[in-house]
């Protein structure tokens, strides 16, 4: 009998130490995601925090950029940090400020025309988000929107593609600093630098008052050109533009070349001729690159 009762209580050890066997060896009682800790689901965990002064950037809610300290300290454009297919301004719908408080921009290229969006470093060195006028931005002056200790930028593109003649371009654009004017002489040839243009006082374009820029005048003067029967004015592509004297010689001259520096951060000519009481356009260069004395 005793035999038999201690044949039964091994059999009973050797059942449970089976069943205990069957479970994994560190398993528990919750479920476990790859790589994650118990009852916590898979992609659940909460993204790691943001280093100091670093802006993360999306469009249409896909995180597309994080920018450091180190970049906001060269004041770059916006539209250079997305991808190329987002950087066309015109089709921004709206773009969204997070951080101390949050603020929204409606379609941007219309609401701040002629302005270019960018990042810089503000007060105490935190990051602040601003829309520019482009030689503002070039020189690191005063923006004409500003909005401080920025933590996230959301950008929303409008799904009916771009409005209005303010698109902007998936081209990068150019630093204005570093520009060149080739000045074409009989008596020698010499050179306008981007630094020596921005220093140039600007005015309004005529029929424009909130635009600014140069007259041709002003960049004649710096390059020492005072005199001219003729001038060929040339562009990157290779388009010339022709103007004569006698359209340049009074203050009160119908005939305006007007100049100012675009959002690609290239020097735009356009002659404007006066019609009544208003301005209109008679010829134009997209990127001046040259100015030649002919005669």
């Amino acid at each position: 009998m005793r035999t038999l009762v201690m044949c039964s209580v091994v059999a009973l050890v050797a059942a449970l130490g089976c069943k205990k066997e069957d479970k994994p060896s560190g398993a528990t009682g919750g479920a476990t995601g790859s790589g994650g800790s118990a009852g916590v689901a898979p992609g659940s965990a909460p993204a790691p925090a943001l280093p100091p002064g670093t802006v993360e950037v999306f469009v249409n809610d896909a995180s597309v950029a994080k920018v450091s300290p180190d970049q906001i300290a060269k004041w770059p454009r916006l539209d250079t940090l997305v991808p190329e297919e987002s950087r066309r301004l015109g089709t921004w719908a709206k773009v969204k400020l997070v951080g101390a408080k949050t603020e929204e921009v409606p379609r941007p290229s219309q609401t701040y025309t002629d302005m270019i969006p960018a990042l810089f470093p503000g007060d105490g060195g935190k990051p602040s988000f601003g829309m520019f006028d482009a030689v503002e931005h070039a020189k690191k002056g005063k923006p004409g929107l500003r909005s401080d200790d920025i933590r996230e930028i959301r950008i929303s593109i409008s799904k009916e593609g771009r409005t209005g003649d303010h698109q902007g371009s998936t081209t990068e654009s150019s630093d204005p600093t570093k520009l060149v004017v080739e000045i074409e002489t009989p008596t020698g040839n010499s050179k306008l630098t981007g630094e020596q243009i921005l220093a140039l006082p600007r005015e309004p374009m005529p029929g424009m008052q909130d635009t600014h820029g140069w007259r041709l005048e002003q960049l004649l003067t710096a390059a020492g050109i005072k005199k001219f029967e003729q001038l060929v004015l040339r562009d990157a592509a290779g388009g010339t533009l022709v103007l004569d004297r006698k359209d340049l010689d009074a203050k009160d001259a119908k005939t305006v070349p007007f100049i100012k520096l675009n959002k690609s951060g290239a020097l735009r000519v356009r002659v404007l001729k006066q019609a009544g009481t208003g301005w209109q356009g008679a010829g134009e260069l997209r990127s001046l690159a040259a100015i030649k004395v002919a005669k």
